[in-house]
């Protein structure tokens, strides 16, 4: 009989654990939900302020004309944040998805290599700016050896904020190909 008797106690312990954390998960449930909701909607906030960022080019001289050494723009940017970011610079030759200065079709377009530097002219991979505040870079476009002369060339440079994912900024830049004996 005491077998018994210990038996019908561990179901009744065993059933009333069950109820106790039925119970407390629902609890922990919901106030999970609420945690996570308040947890989203504060980072949505704080980011919709850390991430405001603009990208220019320095007097809009967004055009050049790439001789021997190539072309350079003077880039600005500014973190309009609330937190200081790096931004990882990157350049794409956009070349179908732009419109070239003197109104041809942009089919004959040419590539260009791209470099970025910082105002020591040392080469980057990334640039950090403050909270409110702004740098400036460059960029060096060069051309390929053998590149036909007198063709466009649209490169774009981005700005892409480690703070914030998904965040770019971007300036297209449009570059003349010269031929050197004409100049």
């Amino acid at each position: 009989m005491k077998s018994k008797s210990t038996l019908k106690k561990a179901v009744k312990f065993v059933s009333n654990c069950k109820y106790i954390f039925l119970l407390s998960k629902n609890i922990f449930q919901k106030s999970i939900f609420s945690f996570t909701l308040f947890l989203i909607s504060t980072i949505s906030f704080a980011q919709s302020g850390a991430c405001k960022t603009t990208l220019e080019v320095e007097k809009n001289r967004n055009y050049s004309n790439a001789g021997e050494d190539g072309a350079y723009f003077t880039l600005v940017l500014t973190n309009e944040g609330n937190s200081t970011d790096v931004y990882n610079l990157n350049a794409a030759n956009v070349n179908s998805a732009c419109s070239n200065n003197d109104g041809t079709g942009t089919s004959d377009n040419v590539n260009l290599n791209s470099t970025f530097l910082d105002n020591n002219s040392s080469l980057i991979t990334s640039i950090t700016v403050p909270a409110n505040q702004t740098a400036t870079f460059s960029i060096h476009l060069t051309v390929p050896q053998g590149t036909s002369f007198n063709k466009w060339n649209c490169t774009q440079i981005n700005a892409v904020s480690t703070n914030c994912s998904n965040y770019t900024v971007n300036t297209v830049v449009h570059t003349i190909v010269n031929n050197p004996s004409e100049n």
